[in-house]
């Protein structure tokens, strides 16, 4: 059977399992109006430390192997707790977003290296047309409008990585775990749209305010257990 090669790896998964019943008894709450400004403090607190979390697993992962994976997945890491700390702590949405997008270039590199270059001119390419056709064909404001170019410039990204867990040449564990994490990052960033682009009190915004994290700490959870060495015991 399959089992954690390291327990301080063990601990951490049951860490973020505990902060996991926590976020989402507090985003459920949230989603009905009746959470407090502190406890929604915590929330963001706790949410940010299971990041952190995280980033340890593959740290501890590097400690034991000094492989590549968990290396760049650290640096992965590393950067999504720069963008979650634009997302988390400020009103910074688009800028949060514009550090996401050099997360995902790294785990490109991670699992597609030779595509990096290609997905990033697509990127930019998908950028700039929205900001040119954003005013012209929808009349948007200067805000809106590089709302849409960072968040399409970002979906290119998103999609290549999801896309390249397909065709990574990884141990099979490593492999449904990248490919089981991504889906479910892809799942969060949907619901993160939603939440950003209705009318707050409309259902799909309500269900997108507990979902966004229902799907994002096991993203990124199973992505960072993907970067770990298993073991296999009789």
């Amino acid at each position: 059977m399959k089992r954690f090669s390291d327990t301080r790896v063990f601990i951490l998964v049951c860490v973020n399992a505990a902060l996991y019943a926590f976020i989402v008894i507090l985003d459920t709450m949230n989603a009905f109006d009746s959470i407090t400004s502190l406890q929604g403090h915590i929330c963001d607190v706790l949410k940010y430390t299971a990041i952190i979390s995280c980033l340890l697993i593959c740290a501890f992962a590097y400690s034991r192997t000094r492989e590549r994976t968990p290396l760049i997945q650290m640096i992965v890491f590393c950067v999504t707790l720069g963008a979650d700390l634009f997302l988390l702590f400020t009103p910074y949405f688009v800028a949060g977003v514009f550090v996401f997008i050099g997360a995902h270039a790294c785990a490109l590199i991670r699992y597609k290296p030779k595509w990096t270059p290609f997905v990033g001119a697509a990127s930019a390419a998908v950028f700039l047309l929205a900001l040119y056709f954003a005013p012209k064909l929808l009349h948007a404001g200067a805000e809106i409008t590089l709302f849409i170019a960072v968040t399409g410039a970002y979906a290119v990204f998103i999609i290549s990585v999801t896309i390249s867990t397909f065709f990574a040449p990884q141990q099979r564990t490593n492999t449904i775990l990248s490919r089981l994490g991504m889906c479910l990052f892809v799942a969060c960033d949907i619901n993160v749209l939603i939440f950003n682009a209705m009318i707050p009190g409309a259902a799909p915004h309500t269900a997108s305010v507990v979902l966004m994290w229902l799907f994002y700490l096991p993203a990124q959870t199973l992505l960072a257990l993907s970067a770990c060495r298993w073991k296999t015991s009789e």
